[in-house]
């Protein structure tokens, strides 16, 4: 099963596909984003078996993909996220998706 890197704002995390990591102001979260735009627990990322996902849990200001809101995606190398806001709420790049 492969890693996935996540980058934003200069921090790296490597995410293990044996467990789902949650995205969010949590600061007893797996990726601590300190932003007002983004939710407490605002989504959670997991490896499915095939591929990873991420989830939003019903984000007050939502997770974007390519300028659109999404609730649940299935993705690959190279997506950028946009939590809390489509064009500048905080940016999660995704890479080392096999």
């Amino acid at each position: 099963m492969p890693e996935l890197v996540l980058e934003s704002n200069g921090r790296t995390w490597t995410l293990d596909p044996s467990r789902s990591y949650t995205l969010g102001r949590d600061p007893q979260g797996d990726v601590v984003l300190d932003d007002a735009r983004v939710s407490w627990r605002h989504a959670t990322i997991s490896f499915n078996g095939r591929s990873w996902a991420v989830e939003d849990h019903g984000s007050t200001n939502g997770t974007f993909v390519q300028g659109q809101r999404i609730h649940h995606l299935e993705f690959g190398s190279d997506t950028v996220l946009n939590l809390g806001n489509a064009t500048d709420g905080p940016r999660v790049t995704v890479s080392g998706v096999a």
